[in-house]
């Protein structure tokens, strides 16, 4: 039935959607789609819990386990690569976490902020290790800005490549460009 909801949000968004229309592309009566979820906003949470889900493995998945200090340029071209990877491999996943975070109500966009704030922790503490492997420690209040620059980059680039306006990236394109960009701006030399 999930399947079914991302569907139809898919092709009529979030406030066109309907119990109804869920039921017709899930093959299903509206009472066993009502018996399984109770309304809409029901069938929209679980729907957002396995996407946003989705997204947050493949996120954690791009940041790496060990940084190579000596080849920081590669390591943040690879995080980037798979996280623009996991957007063109999940578009719908991607679609849904950030209208969402948009379009419905403060509780879901908390929710949703929650894993991204996850995310970004993480980041800080690669960014906040590296600076200090290269002595120039950061207060942890400076490696949370630059984690979360590097993610806005991270989502508005994988956003780009989602966009079908002729402005065409391959995958290793953009993060090699991403991640040049990243460290030219980062406090020290890479």
């Amino acid at each position: 039935m999930l399947d079914a909801a991302l569907a139809v949000w898919m092709e009529h968004g979030y406030r066109r959607t309907t119990m109804a229309l869920i039921a017709s592309e899930a093959g299903v009566s509206k009472p066993v789609l009502y018996a399984c979820y109770g309304d809409k906003h029901q069938v929209l949470l679980a729907l957002l819990d396995r996407e946003e889900q989705r997204l947050i493995d493949a996120a954690q998945r791009a940041l790496p386990e060990t940084l190579d200090i000596d080849n920081i340029e590669q390591v943040v071209q690879s995080a980037y690569e798979a996280f623009f990877t996991a957007a063109v491999d999940y578009p719908a996943s991607w679609r849904v976490v950030f209208e969402a975070q948009q379009l419905v109500n403060d509780e879901i966009a908390a929710r949703i902020r929650r894993g991204r704030t996850l995310i970004g922790e993480q980041l800080a503490a690669l960014v906040s290790h590296y600076f200090a492997s290269v002595s120039a420690p950061l207060s942890a209040r400076e490696a949370r800005l630059i984690a979360e620059n590097m993610l806005a980059l991270g989502e508005s680039n994988a956003a780009l490549l989602l966009r079908e306006d002729g402005e065409s990236w391959t995958i290793d394109e953009l993060s090699a460009s991403v991640a040049r960009f990243v460290l030219r701006a980062w406090p020290v030399s890479a």
